[in-house]
């Protein structure tokens, strides 16, 4: 084959966007930036190889960037210590070939290398506020401080907003994106505005700081990464299209949620719009999800699935004798992730976790993993609607006891409606790409070895995934003679 050409590539990560949702939009012609760079470039549906309980973004995600599977990667939950987890991930295999890097909320990327040529700005989900450079610090207190309070954007004024804001503004922060906010706000104020617009008001402002930061350092390789369109599937799927659910939703919930969906599905179009505007036609474009989701349609969840979060984590670490023992800090709702400096006290927080029982023995309260020294803790969430608030929660490591309805609520509008699904998406455009290419099924752990062959750069041996070249020009093609090889994917 031909010797690989170097090109700036940009990987935009739109969580478990799907073909599902898609496709029939791109009939009403309601995505034309998505249209656009399909009829200019190429398509494939990546598969996941996880399989369930360990099918989350977290782990698919780490599949893409590694091009490992999950029992060579090691990612259990998310944000686990990072020494527990094996790459290197592409961004540091682009980093240590001399080439610049710009990474933009990849999920797991923190901490930040200090040695790199460009930016790293981790996933909004991280357990600190480092970037690097040290002074894009205020643009992760903004995220941290909505991320963990489950509130994209806040509708009244906080301490010290104002001088973050000023901060946020030298760090590209548009007067047009703070007008939006500002204008969403007022409508909320006068009862014209849906609360569930707030989650796509966060991904456009960090659009801002990724476009002031590209256009300062042009980076070889970068990223950026929103999950809002995870969190519209995820609890507005059934109002968008009730033909697959169970049980249909009401006429209340059609008019509350009905346009969710949809409008973060155009957040989405918009996102990719002013990327393309911004990195220009001699930069390629891979948009991709590490996987997909689907209806939630089962008999046991006809309505959906109940989500229900911990009230308090300290009560829980009391509850099981560990409290004041231990770090504990917020991750993605519902999960908490917990630090122990004593192997000891770890363990019996463990022991106290995987033993408390709702109602009778048998039936597990918690939800616990365990990697290096944090453990991540969730309330169990396969739990009937409605719930049982008055059942008994018990500890026997402790011996106590409290009701289910002191120790956790369900705080959501609407059940989970959407789930994970193993298919993905990937849309590539721009130079090295051929126009007009489709594969079907490939993997996601395809990804790696094909953005490493757009970037000029052979995929290391421990990669067991192929460059897709049918979906790449004849100067974008891999040069490395031995890449492994699966079956060709069907057309």
């Amino acid at each position: 084959m031909t010797a690989p050409q170097a090109r700036k590539v940009v990987l935009v990560e739109l969580n478990e966007i799907t073909w599902r949702i898609i496709d029939p939009l791109l009939k009403e012609g309601a995505l034309p930036t998505f249209a656009e760079l399909i009829r200019n470039g190429a398509k494939a549906t990546p598969v996941a190889p996880e399989n369930p309980p360990d099918l989350d973004p977290w782990i698919s995600w780490m599949t893409v960037y590694t091009g490992r599977p999950p029992e060579e990667h090691g990612v259990k939950f998310l944000e686990q210590p990072p020494e527990t987890v094996q790459g290197p991930k592409v961004w540091d295999l682009a980093a240590d070939a001399g080439k610049s890097v710009g990474v933009f909320g990849s999920i797991m990327s923190w901490p930040p290398r200090q040695d790199v040529k460009g930016f790293w700005v981790p996933g909004t989900f991280s357990p600190s506020a480092e970037t690097f450079p040290a002074d894009l610090k205020p643009i992760q207190d903004m995220n941290l401080m909505y991320t963990r309070a489950h509130n994209p954007l806040a509708d009244e004024p906080r301490p010290g907003k104002v001088g973050l804001l000023m901060k946020l503004r030298r760090l590209g922060l548009r007067a047009s994106t703070l007008v939006k906010a500002a204008s969403f706000m007022a409508r909320k104020k006068l009862g014209k505005a849906k609360d569930w617009e707030k989650v796509s008001l966060q991904p456009l402002v960090n659009l801002d700081f990724f476009a002031f930061l590209w256009k300062k350092h042009r980076p070889d390789f970068a990223t950026f990464h929103s999950n809002h369109a995870a969190h519209y599937m995820h609890r507005y799927w059934r109002s968008f299209d009730a033909t697959p659910f169970l049980e249909k939703p009401s006429a209340e919930e059609v008019k509350n949620y009905g346009g969710a969906l949809r409008h973060g599905y155009a957040v989405a179009d918009d996102l990719l719009r002013r990327i393309v505007k911004e990195v220009g036609p001699d930069t390629t474009l891979v948009v991709a999800s590490g996987l997909g989701q689907q209806p939630y349609v089962t008999e046991e969840f006809r309505g959906g699935r109940s989500v229900v979060r911990m009230n308090d984590i300290a009560q829980v670490l009391d509850l099981i004798g560990v409290k004041g023992r231990c770090k504990p800090y917020s991750v993605m709702a519902p999960q908490w992730n917990i630090e122990f400096a004593d192997p000891a006290v770890q363990a019996e927080a463990v022991r106290g976790l995987k033993e408390a029982y709702l109602k009778e023995p048998g039936t597990p309260l918690f939800s616990c993993l365990e990697a290096g020294n944090t453990i991540v803790v969730n309330v169990l969430q396969k739990l009937p609607r409605p719930l049982d608030l008055g059942a008994d929660c018990v500890f026997p490591t402790t011996g106590r006891r409290v009701k289910l309805g002191e120790l956790v609520a369900e705080k959501d509008p609407t059940p989970k409606q959407g789930y994970h699904d193993k298919p993905g998406v990937l849309i590539m455009a721009g130079p090295g790409v051929r126009k007009g290419a489709a594969v079907g099924e490939c993997s996601t752990l395809d990804l790696a070895p094909t953005m490493l062959a757009l970037l000029g750069r052979p995929a290391p041996a421990h990669m067991t995934g192929r460059v897709l070249d049918a979906l790449l020009a004849r100067g974008g093609r891999s040069a490395r003679a031995d890449a492994p090889r699966r079956e060709p994917v069907t057309a």
